[in-house]
């Protein structure tokens, strides 16, 4: 019998997910995330998370408007996060923390809620998601390049102290850059077949897959907008590509249009704060609260992120990047050092730059550029033979993650760094690919002489 994908071009046969590989890449990633789990040491924040984990059973319970949704606790940390814990907890039979517990933290910081058996139990949604996180990067590699590509950037971002630390902790940050990854995977898969005329139902649907895994991104935390940037930005590359036909560039442009929908109206139905009307007597404060419009109390959200982020950098200033030089100067040496996959697996943010600390990215970052060339050759190449370039939407979407973070970085802390980590996976695994492809067809081309 004739192989039935003989009629069927490479470059389409290379968009079927590889669900062997990505299966193999989640129980790896799992196992290594949850090995020893109990040894990590608790991070202060997450007993933050932890003790707003009753926001879980007022979601569960459908009391979304209750007085509680417009109280600090509520806008100061995303609500995702809470919601996975508090189901964990409620899953493990674990006491939820309350309202009072949560006021108590924040007079208190080192104010705990719970065992170590607590935290334990909470940790899980993270390890998963974690997981989840390398399974897209593997997604997104496979699809752009070749399943080599995306196994290689799948074990680099595993092995990425940052990203490890991140996924074995009870907190937002890995959560949302799994779910950022996530959405770009999935609208990537979208944005080709688009471009390679392929309008079906099922094209649609990935659209409006995407849209749900970038408004749970942003219900992770506020910088998920991301995944959304990110579409928009592979949107503008579809739209002044050459050889494609102006009906598949209208097809991507409607398939933006669906996942921003998408993620915005998830946006809004997961935190309560932008909807609740809480009836009954309220103090002045949440009245105020009460009074706000859908878009004011967005803007709300936005504004009390960014006061946190300028308090921080007055409370922490030897951690503070107040000048563009600053920024620019922390992401090459700590960005692609400290916290790329030769980074130490603690580190001290005193230390502005340390050759102890930073010497990775002497390695790193030449790699990733080598990687970025060599993805600007293969989308050209894509472009002329008529196919989506994936190539250069991977570099964009590292461009664009790299931009962001550089603008807006306020300080040198780990967490700012996360976003950089997959797309310079990426990049990197294609360097390694194109060199050992190059040292292999040599040694070939060697010996057949």
């Amino acid at each position: 019998m004739a192989n039935s994908d003989a009629k069927v071009p490479a470059s389409q046969r290379r968009t079927r997910p590889a669900w062997l590989g990505a299966i193999v890449i989640g129980a790896v990633a799992t196992v290594a995330f949850a090995y020893d789990l109990p040894s990590e040491p608790s991070f202060v924040d997450e007993w933050a998370y932890l003790s707003q984990t009753y926001y879980a059973d007022l979601w569960i319970e459908g009391a979304t408007n209750r007085a509680e949704w417009l109280e600090y606790p509520a806008y100061d940390l995303p609500p995702l996060p809470k919601y996975l814990f508090g189901l964990s907890l409620r899953a493990g039979g674990y006491r939820r923390s309350g309202r009072v517990d949560a006021l108590k933290w924040y007079a208190d910081t080192r104010s705990q809620f719970g065992t170590p058996a607590t935290l334990l139990v909470a940790r899980w949604p993270t390890v998963l998601i974690g997981a989840l996180g390398c399974v897209a990067v593997y997604g997104l590699g496979t699809i752009a390049f070749d399943r080599r590509v995306g196994g290689l950037a799948a074990l680099l971002l595993m092995v990425n102290p940052l990203y490890r630390v991140h996924a074995r902790r009870a907190m937002s940050d890995v959560i949302a850059e799994s779910l950022i990854v996530l959405t770009a995977c999935v609208f990537l898969w979208a944005w080709r077949r688009l471009l390679n005329g392929r309008l079906g139902p099922s094209t649609w649907l990935l659209a409006g897959a995407a849209g749900l895994a970038g408004g749970l991104a942003a219900l992770a935390k506020l910088n998920g907008a991301l995944a959304m940037i990110i579409v928009v930005a592979w949107t503008l590359l579809a739209l002044v590509l050459p050889r494609i036909a102006s009906a598949r560039k209208g097809a991507v442009v409607v398939a933006a249009l669906v996942a921003v929908g998408v993620s915005i109206a998830t946006f809004i139905a997961g935190n309560p704060f932008l909807t609740a009307q809480p009836r009954g007597a309220l103090n002045s404060q949440l009245q105020a609260t009460a009074r706000l419009s859908l878009g004011q109390r967005m803007r709300f959200l936005v504004d009390h992120r960014m006061g946190i982020s300028r308090g921080q950098m007055e409370i922490f200033p030897h951690n503070a990047l107040p000048t563009a030089f600053d920024k620019i100067a922390t992401v090459c040496v700590q960005g692609f050092g400290r916290f790329g996959p030769f980074g130490p697996h603690e580190s001290n943010s005193r230390i502005r730059y340390d050759p102890n600390q930073d010497w990775g990215a002497l390695i790193w970052l030449p790699l990733v550029v080598l990687g970025a060339v060599q993805s600007a050759v293969r989308g050209r190449a894509q472009t002329k033979s008529g196919d989506a370039p994936t190539a250069w939407a991977i570099l964009i979407q590292t461009g664009v993650a790299l931009l962001v973070v550089t603008m807006y970085l306020p300080l040198a802390w780990d967490r700012y760094y996360l976003s950089l980590q997959p797309g310079s996976a990426l990049l990197a695994a294609v360097a390694v690919v194109a060199v050992a492809d190059r040292l292999f067809s040599r040694r070939a081309g060697a010996e057949g002489s």
